[in-house]
């Protein structure tokens, strides 16, 4: 099955990718590149147009693959909210940053949050001469409230006061976690704990706005702004009726195209959320656009680094499931794409990166690969964006971790032909593993494991061996 541009992959590349960008971030004079790092939550890999999987319209999102390069192999490591965002933003996997599940009441009790002494993407930034704004859902505090066990009576939304807290980002309209898309309320810069503004209108419009307003006034220094909008994540209904009405004709099976989503009951949720989830998807991207647009009117556009990608997918009833945090690729596979005019050559790259490596790879991109902390666990892989090299990772992890008990959890891989997972229950015994050929059996409905017991060996070990670099409890109970 052939997912991506025809031909995308036959792309001419002069030189090496320091070549093409050192000199904008040397001379004198010359500001440094913007980023604009957008990550809507829960928008799966598949449900971008161009990718001729599921049948959505995104045309701002497509137009942007078609001008930088679309990463096929990006992963959301540990595919869940706040452990993304905290990989994201210290380039260390969860067991070293302690964000290993959501932040709610529920997690608090066990250091479950982004800590003051973390130094952060966005601290980097600022401390390089950065204005760095912060836009939408944060998700990385610990939230006021009595300690729960179950995370079901959690409190989940966090006010995040200004500081340390907030890494770096001086300009600051966002909210803990909050799923009301059509009247949000956000604390804005300084404004405290009782003092929310209620954005009146659909949350990706809102934070649109907020965001044409920052880029059309950060023109005097360089400028990192991180956008996350909280749709296509349910409630899917809240979204506006201009959206929906382009689904709401299409039966539900034309929607639902892939062939491992069941029938009967175990997907009826997605049955009759499809339409929804898919007007978000398009809600999403015209908002998108208006960004793009009006980058692109304030004169910076061939200056400014775009990263268009999410913290993880959504199954959609794949394999009767709904949601993310699971291995198959609806929700492990996420969408990257990273445009920067004149210094990156469109293409289809399939580079294995992972959450971690976004961070020292895209400050070495800007030009501060000296500034890129030495906790960092992920890699800098900004050379291989020019192409796949023979030292690239031959895999990327998954893991599924939780404070609540370390001996249990998943831990796998992802290569170029298998996903591999390996499970433990709550005393540490192993209790099964999944081998998927995602070549010849691409919607995952075969899993091969008893089949094939090297590979199973074989891959263990390399899980074992990279998990032992990035403090993972499961190396103290052996391999």
């Amino acid at each position: 099955m052939n997912i991506f541009f025809p031909l995308r992959h036959l792309f001419l590349v002069v030189g090496t990718l320091s070549a093409l960008f050192l000199g904008s971030c040397s001379k004198k004079n010359v500001k440094k590149p913007n980023l604009l790092f957008i990550f809507p939550d829960q928008f799966r890999a598949q449900a971008m147009g161009f990718m001729k999987e599921d049948p959505v319209q995104t045309p701002n999102i497509d137009r942007l693959a078609e001008q930088g390069i679309v990463f096929a192999n990006a992963v959301s490591n540990r595919p869940i909210c706040s452990p993304y965002r905290a990989m994201l933003l210290t380039g260390k996997y969860s067991f070293s940053n302690n964000v290993l599940t959501n932040c709610n009441t529920s997690a608090r009790k066990y250091q479950n949050f982004l800590h003051e002494d973390e130094t952060c993407f966005s601290d980097v930034l600022k401390s390089n001469g950065y204005s760095c704004g912060y836009i939408g859902k944060w998700h990385l505090d610990a939230p006021k409230g009595p300690d729960v066990d179950d995370w079901r009576n959690s409190i989940w939304d966090a006010y995040t006061p200004p500081g340390k807290k907030r890494h770096g980002f001086d300009f600051w309209h966002a909210y803990g976690c909050y799923n009301e898309h059509f009247n949000p309320y956000y604390w804005v810069n300084d404004a405290p704990l009782e003092d929310t503004l209620f954005a009146g209108k659909w949350s990706p419009e809102h934070e649109a706005d907020v965001a044409i307003d920052f880029i059309g006034t950060n023109t005097d220094k360089p400028w990192a702004l991180f956008i996350s909008m909280n749709p296509p994540h349910n409630p899917y209904e809240q979204v506006p009726e201009k959206y929906k009405e382009i689904y709401r004709d299409i039966p539900v099976n034309k929607l639902l195209n892939r062939p491992n989503v069941p029938e009967g009951e175990q997907s009826n949720t997605a049955r009759q959320s499809v339409a929804d989830y898919f007007a978000c998807v398009t809600g999403v991207d015209e908002q998108i656009g208006r960004i793009l647009t009006a980058l692109e009117e304030s004169g910076q556009a061939e200056n400014t680094i775009v990263v268009f990608t999410s913290d993880h997918g959504e199954m959609m009833g794949s394999h009767g499931l709904m949601a993310k945090v699971v291995p198959y690729e609806e929700s492990f596979r996420i969408p990257l794409i990273i445009r920067w005019p004149g210094k990156l050559q469109p293409a289809t790259n399939d580079l294995h990166i992972s959450v971690p490596d976004m961070m020292p790879s895209l400050l070495s991109l800007i030009g501060l690969d000296q500034e890129i902390p030495t906790g960092v666990e992920g890699q800098n892989l900004s050379g291989h964006f020019i192409g796949r090299r023979a030292d690239a990772p031959e895999f990327t992890l998954y893991l599924v971790c939780n404070p609540r008990n370390a001996l249990g959890g998943m831990r796998g891989l992802r290569n170029d032909r298998y996903t591999f997972v390996m499970q433990r229950n709550n005393n540490g015994e192993e209790t099964g593993a999944l081998l998927f050929d995602n070549q010849s059996d691409p919607f995952q409905l075969k899993n091969i494991a008893d089949n094939e017991p090297t590979l199973v060996k074989k891959y263990k070990k390399q899980v074992f061996d990279k998990i032992k670099n990035i403090n993972d409890p499961w190396i103290i109970y052996g391999n």
